[in-house]
C-alpha cells in the first residue's frame, strides 16, 4: 500500500515524555490557523491516574506550544469540534464535561453536563435547528459472548437541544448480537444523511461496518460491512466534498491509517487485507503468489479474506490451489474452523481439543487443489477433488470466524516456502442477506489490491499491540494538506512494554499521497 512510514519529514512528534502514556488525541485547525491538539495523560493504557491536556501550533504543525491541562485529574478520549458560531468545543466522556472555547485557542471553559453518560463520545455536530448530536456505546452485561469475547456493545445516538447543558439518547445506531460495534464516528454527508462508521472489535478481521440515518439520527439503516479493518474511526468531508477517513489499521499488517473516497465505495464489499514484510516477500512468480520466509520469525506474510460474522449459522467454502515445498509447523496454513497446517507431504487437521486426527498425505512437488467446506460447526478437507477428513467445530466460539491463508504465526518461527495460484472463498449467511464471493488469480496479481491501492499507511505498527497506537483525528490545513494526529508506539524497540508506553504524534499527507504506491512492501 502507499506509505509515508519512512519519509520522516512528513511526521513530528506533538507530546513524548517517559513516565507518561500519551494518548488518544484529536485535532482541529481552527479559523485562526492555528491547531490544537487535545489528548490525554496517563500512566499506563488501563490509567491509573489520567488528565486531558491541549498543545497550540501556530505554524500548522511544526512546532508545539506547551502543554496545558484542561483537566488535571481526569479525563478520556477528548473528541474536537468547531460549532455554527465559531466556537470550539471539546467533549470529554469520562468526566462528562464540554470545554468550550473561540477561534483564537487561547483558553477553554468547562461546562459540565447533566443526562446520559456518553462513553467515548464522537466529535459533536450540529443539527438542523442547532442541537448538538453525538454518539456513545455501552457494553451490554457482564458475561463475554463467546463469538466476539466480551459483552456485547450498544451503539447509541445522543443529543442535546439546550447548546450542550444535559444530553439525552436520542436512538440506537447500531446492535448486532454477533458484533461489537462501537466507537462511531459520524458526519453529514452532501446528499444530507448521516454516515455513522465503527469499530468491530472481535479481533477476528471483522471490518468497520457503516449505518446511515435520514431523519437526522433519529432512525439508522442496518449495519453494512465497509472494505476497512480498523479501530477509532474519524470520518469527515475534505472541503472538496470527498470522505476521509483515518483510523487504526488491525488488518494484518497493523499502523495508523486514511482512506480518501466516496461513501458508496466505502460501503462495497469486503476488501482482503494482507501482510507483506518485505518488497519481494510475497511475490508473483511465473508459477504463481510466492510466499518465502527464511528461518525465524520476523517475515510472516498473509492474507486475511472476509471472516464469518454467525459461525453458528454460517456456510463457507474456501477452494484453493497450492504448492508447499517446505514448511516449518508454522510456515504454512489456512485458517477455516482451526488452523490447517500445510507441508510438502502432509496436512495436519486443526486441533479441536479431542483425539488428533490423523494427517492426510500429499504427494511432494505438485500443486494440490484443497477444499475446505464449512456447514454450521462442521469442516470437510476435500483434497483434489477427493473428501479426506470432517471434524467438529466450536461454532458458538470466536475461533471459528476467521478466514486466512498463508503464514500461521506472527510470533514464533515460520520458515516455509508456499506458492499458490488461486484462491476462492463463498460465504452464505441467511441471517444478513449475505452471499460473499471472491476469488483470485495469481496472473491479475495481488490478493489485497484494492488495501493496496486506496489505504495509505501513514505510520506501522506492526510489534506494538493494538491498544498502543492508532486512535486518530485529521484536520484539513489552509493549503489544501491534511494533519492527523495520533498516539503510536515504536514497538520494534527493546525497551518497549505493552500497554506502558505510548506517545502522540503527527502527520502531514495530502490527496496525491494515494495514488502513490511509494514504499508498497515491507
Amino acid at each position: 500500500m502507499p506509505s509515508i512510514d519512512h519519509l520522516a519529514g512528513r511526521h513530528v512528534v506533538i507530546d513524548k515524555r517517559k513516565g507518561q502514556y500519551v494518548c488518544f488525541p484529536d485535532v482541529l485547525c481552527s479559523t485562526t490557523r492555528r491547531l490544537i491538539a487535545v489528548y490525554r495523560e496517563a500512566d499506563t493504557h488501563v490509567a491509573g491516574r489520567c488528565a486531558i491536556l491541549y498543545k497550540i501550533s501556530g505554524d500548522l504543525g511544526r512546532t508545539w506550544s506547551k502543554a496545558r491541562y484542561l483537566n488535571e485529574h481526569a479525563g478520556h478520549c477528548p473528541r474536537i469540534s468547531t460549532l455554527g458560531d465559531g466556537s470550539v468545543a471539546i467533549i470529554d466522556d469520562m468526566t462528562n464535561t464540554v470545554f468550550y472555547g473561540d477561534a483564537s485557542l487561547d483558553s477553554f471553559t468547562p461546562r459540565p453536563y447533566a443526562g446520559a453518560h456518553i462513553p467515548l463520545a464522537d466529535r459533536l455536530l450540529e443539527l438542523p435547528g442547532g442541537a448538538l448530536f453525538t454518539t456513545g456505546h455501552t457494553h451490554r452485561g457482564t458475561f463475554p459472548h463467546p463469538k466476539t469475547r466480551q459483552p456485547t456493545s450498544e451503539q447509541m445516538g445522543y443529543v442535546s437541544e439546550n447548546r450542550g447543558q444535559d444530553f439525552h439518547p436520542l436512538s440506537v445506531v447500531a446492535y448486532d448480537r454477533n458484533l461489537v460495534l462501537c466507537e462511531a464516528s459520524v458526519v453529514r454527508l452532501p446528499s444530507g444523511e448521516l454516515y455513522a462508521l465503527m469499530r468491530e472489535n472481535s479481533f477476528v478481521y471483522e471490518p468497520m461496518y457503516s449505518c446511515r440515518s435520514f431523519d437526522d439520527g433519529r432512525t439508522w439503516s442496518r449495519p453494512a460491512p465497509t472494505r476497512l479493518i480498523g479501530h477509532r474511526p474519524t470520518v469527515g468531508l475534505t472541503r472538496e466534498g470527498k470522505l476521509l477517513v483515518t483510523y487504526r489499521n488491525v488488518g494484518p499488517d497493523p499502523g495508523t491509517a486514511a482512506w480518501l473516497g466516496d461513501a458508496s465505495d466505502l460501503d462495497g464489499d469486503f476488501a482482503v487485507h494482507g501482510r507483506t514484510p518485505s518488497p519481494d516477500n510475497p511475490r508473483l512468480t511465473s508459477e504463481g503468489l510466492l510466499i518465502e520466509n527464511a528461518s525465524g520469525k520476523f517475515a510472516p506474510a498473509r492474507y486475511a479474506l472476509r471472516p464469518l460474522t454467525d459461525p453458528e449459522r454460517a456456510r463457507a467454502t474456501l477452494a484453493c490451489e497450492v504448492r508447499v515445498d517446505r514448511a516449518g509447523k508454522n510456515g504454512c496454513g489456512v485458517l477455516l474452523g482451526g488452523w490447517w497446517r500445510l507441508f510438502p507431504d502432509r496436512i495436519e487437521p486443526p486441533d479441536t481439543g479431542g483425539a488428533r486426527a490423523p494427517s492426510i498425505a500429499l504427494r511432494r512437488g505438485r500443486f494440490h487443489e484443497l477444499r475446505f467446506v464449512y456447514d454450521k460447526g462442521r469442516a470437510t478437507l476435500y483434497v483434489d477433488n477427493e473428501k479426506k477428513i470432517r471434524i467438529e467445530v466450536d461454532a458458538n466460539s470466536a475461533n471459528a470466524r476467521p478466514i486466512v491463508f498463508g503464514t500461521q504465526s506472527f510470533t514464533e518461527h515460520n520458515h516455509g516456502r508456499h506458492i499458490w495460484r488461486t484462491v476462492a472463498l463463498a460465504i452464505d449467511e441467511p441471517e444478513y442477506a449475505r452471499k460473499y464471493r471472491f476469488h483470485w488469480d495469481w496472473r491479475d496479481g495481488l490478493p489485497d489490491a484494492y488495501a493496496r491501492a486506496r489505504v495509505l499507511e501513514l505510520k506501522n505498527a506492526r510489534f506494538c499491540t493494538s491498544g498502543d497506537f492508532g486512535y486518530s483525528g485529521w484536520t484539513q490545513l489552509p493549503d489544501g494538506r491534511f494533519f492527523c494526529a495520533y498516539h503510536h508506539n515504536e514497538g520494534g524497540k527493546r525497551s518497549y512494554r505493552s500497554g506502558f508506553d505510548s506517545f502522540v504524534m503527527g502527520s502531514w499527507f495530502s490527496e496525491e499521497d494515494f495514488g502513490k504506491q511509494g514504499d508498497v512492501a515491507r
